[in-house]
């Protein structure tokens, strides 16, 4: 499914395309000669497209290759939230060393989801398939949008409600663009909205196009959500709550290094105690 925002189906067609596992194993091998380790980005749009090819060739594979190279790599991934529906492939994702992954949220709102065509995000329980995903041993960012027609002034408060509640300590809220060649830039073309070019940017505070909401009422709100969930006192609930909603990660993946030192000396000389 393609969101009406959404200009992936034109850059790269409509068709889910897998590399095979002799490919993959390739390209960590690569990364492992290169002496590599640490954390890798596995940036399909949704690593999940292909269930049946994920589960009986890409996991086994990259489980195989893991466990025979000591787990050298900590991998973050992309999915639709539907990958709370599927225990046996979440179990797998672990057992191979996916540590997190981005999913795309977009608005607590229905009505946000109906209008920008988000259906696989539509009549689920959102929140607790974020904690469901958790629990399973995973950690979870996630993507917000603010700007659709039918968001209300009540819809900012919504959002930090949401991510305070989910335990989702990595958190992108952004304003709603309309790339060119979307469903969204031809619908906002033929109203006469549309103001410029998108720039890319999706945590500039730009938009494209004239919202429904007053803008200086959306601008404020968006700014309100990021100083909410980013001030200390929230974002340390939020990794409090997360900590207590992700079950067991695999312990294998997990080692304390210079960088994870450096981080934790800055977190605490910049934040405090």
């Amino acid at each position: 499914f393609a969101c009406d925002f959404c200009e992936i189906p034109w850059l790269l067609g409509h068709q889910v395309r897998m590399k095979n596992p002799d490919q993959v194993i390739r390209e960590l091998e690569t990364l492992y000669v290169l002496n590599w380790r640490g954390s890798v980005s596995i940036v399909d749009d949704n690593f999940i497209g292909n269930k049946k090819i994920v589960k009986n060739d890409i996991l086994p594979a990259i489980q195989k290759w893991m466990h025979d190279h000591n787990y050298p790599f900590i991998f973050n991934i992309q999915t639709s939230v539907n990958l709370a529906d599927d225990d046996t492939l979440l179990s797998d994702l672990i057992r191979a060393g996916i540590y997190s992954t981005f999913i795309g949220i977009e608005s607590p709102s229905s009505d946000a989801l109906q209008e920008c065509n988000k259906v696989q995000n539509s009549n689920r329980d959102l929140l607790q398939d974020v904690i469901h995903i958790q629990q399973a041993g995973m950690f979870i960012s996630g993507g917000f949008i603010l700007g659709f027609d039918s968001d209300t002034p009540e819809v900012f408060q919504h959002h930090i409600d949401f991510i305070q509640q989910s335990g989702m300590v990595w958190a992108m809220v952004s304003l709603l663009n309309a790339p060119k060649n979307t469903r969204l830039y031809a619908q906002l073309a033929s109203a006469n909205r549309l103001t410029t070019r998108v720039t890319g940017n999706n945590t500039d505070s730009t938009m494209n196009f004239i919202p429904i909401m007053q803008e200086e009422q959306l601008l404020h709100g968006y700014h309100a959500i990021i100083q909410n969930i980013y001030e200390i006192k929230p974002y340390y609930q939020r990794i409090r709550k997360s900590l207590m909603h992700v079950g067991p990660v695999n312990r294998k993946i997990l080692r304390i290094d210079r960088y994870c030192i450096r981080a934790f000396i800055k977190s605490v000389l910049i934040i405090g105690i």
